[in-house]
């Protein structure tokens, strides 16, 4: 009886949030297939490059990552939150302000990192690769930040809630850089490689482009958006409140400095689990973000918290079979896809469930940026930046 009532509430809950887990579900399967790329290229080039070439692929993406999140000041963030504004309002002109000026910040800053890191490309190169024949990799590194830095296509579909659209690039990108990835890499190795993640992520987002053209052209006369207020106000308290969550890119440069390359490779690897079990909860958090951006704008918080606490619920199901199920089918995937990362089986292990836990505290992230609840934003942000980090120092050890 209490197993049959507990169903129907969580049956009535799915219907509740019907159009946002329609839009979820879509997601989550191009999710699913893009996944699915993401891992193949992992193991592709893992099993191309060996443990350390892999550990050495993984710091320069990492590197790339990380400075174009740490230069960005919440511009994204701010993109798909005043979009789904604006289009609640019927503003396009400016959502057309809002983009013109991003792209010209993110300019200004590019030109001003490109100055600073031609001084610098020797010491980068000795302290993250851990030697001066690798400064050959700093340069494609940096081509692969400007790229990451400058494309803006995802924060603005997901803004306008085109989550199909969404869905294509995420999909696309993974594939483009299997097939870009292959003849360069064979020819120019960890160069090569890092220039056709570059490639991919220009070519996966081309399809968005003539929408978000179509969008910004139709409407220029209303401009009454203040873009240095928004920066002020919602860009930068969210980059701030963001800050302790750069550890999940940041943590392979910053294990390079205390562990060998072999056991970066380990890691790294291990992180291909993690990412694919956060695939559900960053899609649901994802989804809601432009809903729960609207309704607060609309003076509607209890809809939003809702919200909120309905795909919590859903979640929790999905979590606890995740969890359960990766403990004996992953080491049998490790043998049969990447034998040479059997070592990491066990710390593969660790970071799934880990990655199923995080996947709560992601949504409510998620849910208190959208309500510019900033201080619950940062205080969840550190809880989770420092457990993932405590975590990552523990496992990395066990691979010795």
């Amino acid at each position: 009886m209490i197993l049959d009532t507990q169903l129907n509430r969580y049956l009535a809950i799915l219907k509740q949030e019907k159009i946002l887990l329609k839009n979820a579900a879509f997601m989550t399967l191009a999710g699913l297939a893009s996944a699915v790329f993401s891992f193949g290229s992992n193991i592709i080039f893992s099993r191309f490059l060996g443990p350390s070439g892999f550990g050495v692929y993984k710091i320069a993406i990492g590197l790339a990552i990380i400075s174009a999140i740490i230069s960005d000041l919440g511009l994204k963030s701010l993109i798909t939150r005043f979009i789904a504004e604006f289009e609640e309002k019927k503003e396009p002109g400016n959502t057309s302000r809002l983009i013109e000026r991003a792209l010209m910040v993110k300019a200004g800053i590019i030109i001003l990192i490109l100055v600073i890191a031609s001084f610098f490309t020797k010491t980068v190169s000795q302290i993250f690769f851990r030697s001066d024949e690798l400064e050959i990799l700093v340069w494609p590194t940096l081509l692969l930040f400007i790229v990451f830095f400058m494309d803006i296509t995802v924060p603005i579909l997901s803004g306008y809630q085109k989550f199909k659209l969404v869905a294509l690039i995420s999909c696309l990108v993974p594939f483009l850089q299997i097939i870009f990835g292959l003849p360069l890499a064979f020819f120019m190795g960890i160069r090569g490689l890092l220039i056709a993640s570059a490639l991919a992520v220009i070519a996966g987002s081309i399809p968005g482009i003539p929408f978000i053209l179509r969008r910004v052209k139709r409407g220029t006369k209303l401009k009454t958006f203040n873009f240095r207020n928004a920066v002020v106000t919602y860009g930068l308290p969210v980059y701030f409140a963001n800050i302790p969550s750069y550890i999940f890119i940041v943590i392979i440069p910053i294990l390079s400095l205390f562990y060998t390359q072999k056991q970066i490779g380990y890691y790294g690897f291990s992180l291909s689990f993690f990412a694919a079990a956060q695939l559900i909860p960053l899609t649901l958090a994802n989804v809601m973000f432009p809903k729960v951006a609207q309704l607060n704008s609309r003076a509607k918080s209890p809809q939003a918290k809702k919200t909120f606490e309905r795909l919590m619920i859903i979640y929790t199901p999905i979590a606890i079979f995740g969890s359960l199920v990766s403990i004996p089918t992953i080491g049998p995937i490790v043998n049969i896809l990447a034998p040479a990362f059997l070592p990491a089986t066990r710390i593969i292990i660790y970071q799934t469930i880990a990655s199923f836990i995080i996947g709560y505290f992601l949504i409510a992230i998620y849910f208190a940026t959208a309500t510019r609840k900033f201080k619950i934003a940062t205080a969840l942000n550190w809880l989770v930046s420092i457990s993932f980090g405590s975590l990552a120092f523990y496992i990395t050890n066990l691979t010795k």
